[in-house]
């Protein structure tokens, strides 16, 4: 499947190599000296617009190279002048091609393109076995910036390898808003797509791409604060909110919403979110937490529905919430997505999802306190640190929320020193001999 774009009419040239004008070969009348080579099977020759240097051609008899029921032919520089060298030089690159062709080695070189594409197929069918459809997703849209910059029609091997240094300042000329953690996530797409084009011998090791540093720093979406958490879900639960003149927008609002507050006491992903079904939903019931009653809800996500194509359990509060969709739905049904659109039984759409948020951010002004740009996910970054302030096990909280402990440690480690803090200042009382008395 072609990936496409939105194509930008001014995009730096200077990293890409000169094309040159399309040659006509009219191969028997333009050659001078030919010589065959391994029993007829190739040959080497002198043509007139290559002076004395001798060439290399071998028709490639294999299915895979037909076109328009005609096979292909591999022609090379052998870059020598001399006839010996390029007999020599000839039967070796014969029986290397004889090599790849026995072992189903590329023998030409891909577009960009077709390379973007033959690798989507393979992450494609890697859905559900060791990532999600969103993680795929992703992965499409990344390689789609790619392609923008090197070009929809250039041979890998024709893309000059000093580009890299201009990757960054072309994405902040057309995207001024993107961040470094999705340049360097883009990066290391980039580059995963690079090792596995050497891989499979399309390019050699020195093609692998080298990017710039970014700041050292890579920038993580932070926290929500409690005091801007208070301002979006009770703006969002207020009869302004959902008073507007379009029924459907103010449906849409309401589903908004619970999902809002799903997020920040589930913890999960906005992909994940959006990808529930009623199936998930295994238990809602009464607790007590601390003497107050609180509803709990535990959802088990798939492995199709999570970023790492692992399934786990959560457990989180508001279960309430999840009563309340499934009184306001249409469709209830096991199936079913929980956050629906009410008419057609399918998710709300992302845009539907990104406009609403926008609006809340404009009707509170929030983002007006805000350097960094408020997104969805933030609200699990509050979840998170939420959670530890609470005192929930850093291992526990990995597994609820569908990563690595390391991940943990990497993002909230400041939460642990301020707790120390808090303690190390604790006032401490002595007893008469001066010792410390624990209470």
């Amino acid at each position: 499947m072609a990936v496409k774009r939105k194509t930008f009419t001014n995009l730096p040239d200077k990293h890409r190599k000169p094309k040159r004008p399309p040659r006509v070969r009219s191969r028997e009348s333009t050659r001078t000296e030919i010589t065959p080579i391994c029993d007829g099977e190739a040959k080497v020759f002198r043509a007139k617009p290559s002076g004395d240097v001798w060439q290399f051609e071998m028709n490639i008899k294999n299915e895979k190279y037909e076109v328009g029921g005609r096979t292909k032919w591999l022609r090379k520089s052998l870059r020598t002048r001399d006839l010996e060298e390029a007999r020599r030089k000839g039967r070796e690159l014969w029986m290397e091609t004889i090599g790849k062709l026995q072992s189903s080695q590329p023998i030409f070189s891909p577009t960009t393109s077709e390379l973007v594409n033959i690798y989507l197929e393979i992450k494609k069918g890697e859905v559900g076995i060791n990532k999600g459809y969103q993680r795929y997703q992703t992965i499409r849209t990344q390689l789609g910036w790619y392609l923008e910059f090197v070009g929809t029609e250039e041979k890998i091997t024709d893309i000059d390898r000093n580009i890299w240094d201009d990757y960054f300042r072309f994405r902040r000329t057309h995207k001024p808003e993107v961040t470094d953690m999705t340049l360097s996530n883009e990066k290391s797409v980039i580059r995963a797509l690079y090792r596995w084009a050497i891989r499979l011998e399309y390019l050699p090791q020195r093609y692998l791409p080298e990017f710039p540093p970014l700041s050292a720093e890579v920038g993580r979406r932070r926290a929500l604060t409690i005091e801007e958490w208070r301002v979006i879900y009770e703006h969002m639960r207020s009869k302004e909110w959902t008073n507007v003149e379009n029924p459907k927008m103010a449906e849409q609002r309401k589903f908004i919403y619970w999902f809002v507050l799903v997020l920040g006491n589930l913890g999960c992903r906005f992909g994940e979110a959006r990808s529930l079904t009623w199936h998930n939903i295994k238990k809602i019931q009464k607790v007590s937490v601390d003497g107050r009653n609180e509803t709990q809800v535990t959802v088990n996500f798939l492995k199709s529905q999570t970023k790492n194509a692992k399934a786990r359990t959560s457990i989180g509060r508001r279960g309430d919430v999840f009563s309340t969709i499934k009184r306001h739905s249409n469709f209830t049904k096991p199936t079913d997505y929980v956050f629906v659109d009410n008419d057609t039984g399918d998710q709300i759409g992302r845009e539907v999802y990104y406009k609403h948020w926008k609006s809340m951010v404009d009707e509170t002004g929030i983002q007006e306190q805000s350097v960094e740009k408020l997104t969805f996910y933030n609200i699990r970054h509050f979840y998170a640190t939420q959670r530890l302030y609470s005192g929930i096990s850093p291992y526990l909280l990995a597994k609820m929320m569908g990563c690595g402990i390391h991940y943990i440690w990497k993002h909230y480690g400041q939460i642990d020193v301020e707790k120390m803090a808090q303690d190390a200042t604790k006032k401490v009382n002595y007893d008469k001999d001066g010792m410390v008395v624990i209470k």
